[in-house]
C-alpha cells in the first residue's frame, strides 16, 4: 500500500507540473465536518457489531489547478477526523453450566492526514462533479471499550484467574479509498463542498478476547476471540475560499 500511496504522489506532482503552464492556480483553504462511520466485517459465527456515527472535523489546504475550462486538479491536504460508535454482545463460558453475557459498548476516533487529488469537472460555471482517490495516514488512533456482564454470575466471576483483558484495535498505517462528490461555487472564490469517501481496504482490526478457556482455574483449550475488520465510510460538508 506504501507503492500505491507513492505511485499517486509522483502521478498527482506530474499532472500539477505540467498543468502550472495553461492557467495560474488558485491556492486555499477549507474547513468543515464529517459524518463519519465504519463497514465491519466479523470473524466466522460471529454476529456483526452495531454501529452509529461520529461527528469530526475536516480542514486544510486546498488547490485549484485548471486543465481547460471544464477539467480542473483540485488536490487537497486535509487533517480528518474519523471513526464511529459500535456496540456488540458475546457470550463468555467459563465453566462447566456457567456462563456470563457480556454487552460492550466502544468508541473509535481515528485522526488522518489525507491527501486527495480530486479531478473536477464543471458542468456549469456554478457546479462541478469531483472524483478521485484518497490517500490517508494514521495520526492518533483512540479506542475504548466499556464491557458490562448481564447476570449475578458476572459479579461474582471478576475475581476469578478467568477475568477477561479489555478489547483491541489494530490500526492500519495507510487507509486508500476514493472520494465522489460535488462543489457549488458561491462566487469565482467561495465554494461549497460534499462528498462520500469510503475505504478500499481495511482501516484497522478490533478485537475482543470473549473465552479464554480456563476451568477451575485450569487453561484447557486456546482464547476464542471475536475479531471484526473495519473500513472508513465519511460523508463531509465543507467551505472553501481561494485567493
Amino acid at each position: 500500500m506504501k507503492k500505491i500511496a507513492s505511485i499517486l504522489v509522483i502521478s498527482f506532482l506530474t499532472i500539477a507540473t505540467s498543468a502550472q503552464s495553461l492557467i495560474p492556480m488558485k491556492y486555499g483553504i477549507k474547513f468543515g465536518a464529517n459524518i463519519s462511520n465504519i463497514i465491519s466485517t466479523p470473524n466466522e459465527g460471529v454476529k456483526n457489531i452495531e454501529t452509529s456515527s461520529q461527528i469530526g472535523i475536516a480542514g486544510g489546504f486546498y488547490m485549484e489547478i485548471a486543465l481547460n475550462d471544464k477539467w480542473y486538479i483540485n488536490p487537497e491536504l486535509i487533517y480528518s477526523q474519523k471513526g464511529a460508535s459500535f456496540t456488540y454482545e458475546y457470550t463468555h463460558d467459563y465453566d462447566p453450566n456457567q456462563s456470563d453475557v457480556h454487552n460492550t459498548s466502544n468508541e473509535l476516533k481515528l485522526a488522518y492526514v489525507e491527501l486527495n487529488p480530486t479531478i473536477s469537472y464543471k458542468a456549469t460555471d456554478k457546479l462541478a462533479l469531483n472524483f478521485g482517490p484518497s490517500v490517508s495516514f494514521i495520526l492518533t488512533p483512540d479506542y475504548t471499550l466499556t464491557d458490562k456482564g448481564q447476570n449475578d454470575n458476572y459479579l461474582l466471576h471478576l475475581q476469578s484467574p478467568a477475568e477477561l483483558p479489555d478489547g483491541t484495535y489494530e490500526e492500519e498505517t495507510i487507509d486508500v479509498g476514493v472520494n465522489l462528490g460535488i462543489s457549488y461555487y458561491l462566487t469565482e472564490n467561495f465554494l461549497i463542498d460534499s462528498r462520500v469517501n469510503t475505504s478500499l481496504m481495511k482501516a484497522g482490526t478490533v478485537a475482543k478476547i470473549k473465552d479464554i478457556g480456563i476451568v477451575n482455574g485450569m487453561l484447557i483449550n486456546d482464547p476464542e476471540i471475536n475479531v471484526y475488520e473495519i473500513k472508513n465510510s465519511v460523508i463531509s460538508f465543507s467551505i472553501a475560499y481561494l485567493f
